[in-house]
């Protein structure tokens, strides 16, 4: 009786060792799960914050454009410059750059895949001052710009795909950006309504076809 007994409590000794071990290996195994997924949730959020953070600037600034009156062709036109994949626009700085000038901004794709929003001060040619690139996102694939309003040649309200010497900005700007098919990336539509679209602090200069107090 007492082998028979010894028998059976090594039997189950190795049973419950068995039993600690496969639930160790399960818990382990619900470890390494867990820290991927978790690992998955912060890359999405830190992918998330920055688009979100790219969008915050952009509209920060092109609400902010400065429909400034050009008069070097006739007919004058507003100092706005956009295409399918790049527009330039006046606007107030950023504010770690303020007081200053208005800057001369530029939003593209660089060669290198960089979404890039670059500026200089509009009076640099005179002060010689360093311009500034800001790079929002990395590896973007293309970028697809639209703008609403009034043009030819059907001088009709719709959505353009250049707005080049026109006698105002845009009522609406679109800013797409796409990445790569594998990326898992998402841009969601950006719209982005300028505050002005006229100048009304345009005091004109005859002789100089300028603004009073501008550069």
């Amino acid at each position: 009786m007492n082998d028979r007994a010894a028998g059976y409590a090594l039997v189950e000794m190795l049973a419950a060792l068995v039993i600690v071990g496969l639930t160790s290996a399960m818990m382990i195994s619900g470890l390494g799960a867990s820290r991927r997924v978790w690992d998955h949730v912060d890359r999405s959020n830190t992918m998330g914050d920055a688009i979100a953070g790219a969008q915050l600037l952009l509209r920060e600034r092109i609400e902010r454009v400065f429909p400034a009156t050009r008069y070097d062709k006739i007919p004058s036109y507003a100092d706005f410059d956009g295409v399918a994949d790049k527009v330039m626009f006046l606007a107030p700085p950023r504010d770690v750059q303020a007081p200053s000038a208005l800057r001369r901004y530029q939003l593209s794709v660089a060669s290198n895949g960089d979404l890039v929003l670059s500026s200089i001060s509009d009076l640099a040619p005179a002060q010689n001052a360093p311009g500034e690139n800001l790079v929002l996102l990395h590896n973007v694939q293309g970028l697809d710009i639209a703008y609403f309003g009034v043009a030819p040649p059907d001088n009709r309200l719709g959505w353009r795909f250049a707005w080049e010497q026109r006698p105002a900005p845009p009522r609406l700007i679109r800013i797409r950006v796409q990445f790569a098919p594998q990326d898992p990336r998402v841009w969601p539509e950006l719209l982005i309504k300028p505050f002005a679209t006229v100048d009304t602090m345009c005091v004109l200069i005859v002789n100089t076809g300028k603004c009073r107090g501008r550069a």
